[in-house]
């Protein structure tokens, strides 16, 4: 299973738009600020699942501050972070993931990408999707033996 994830698109979905469109990924994933994005992420993929948080900038956003989803047996824990204080410390965030038994935390808010472990948890962070010096996005790979392959790249 691949997903691809986006965050801190700022109502710059263009890159973001051509990536899916290229990828044809089985679910997308957005880490907030992108709110308006996401709806055009519905309407010209609708056939492509796709989870999404709010950010800190997507103010009237119905959609939830995280979530815990369950991907190719994968417990995935989603925030942009901005709740979690991700600019000064992922301490809190790893702390969260860890109490909701996740194998992966994906954030955004920083603008920084970021695809590390942390004893044995996967901790990614895409980078800003939208209008920045060097926009990115992230790819996970999901196999039938629930191994985990991530990489960021450029934009």
């Amino acid at each position: 299973m691949k997903l691809m994830v986006f965050s801190d698109t700022h109502g710059q979905p263009d890159r973001m738009l051509a990536v899916i469109a290229q990828s044809l990924p089985d679910m997308i994933i957005h880490l907030g600020d992108g709110g308006r994005d996401v709806e055009k992420i519905k309407k010209q993929f609708p056939q492509i699942p796709l989870e999404a948080v709010r950010g800190n900038c997507d103010l009237s956003s119905a959609l939830p501050e995280s979530a815990l989803l369950s991907v190719g047996g994968v417990r995935i824990f989603i925030t942009h972070g901005y709740i979690f204080a991700v600019k000064q410390t992922l301490s809190l965030l790893i702390d969260e993931a860890r109490s909701k038994n996740a194998d992966m935390v994906l954030y955004g808010h920083t603008h920084i990408a970021n695809n590390t472990m942390d004893g044995g948890l996967y901790v990614l962070n895409p980078g800003s999707s939208g209008y920045c010096a060097s926009p990115s996005c992230a790819e996970i790979v999901i196999d039938d033996r629930h191994e985990i392959y991530c990489r960021i790249f450029r934009i």
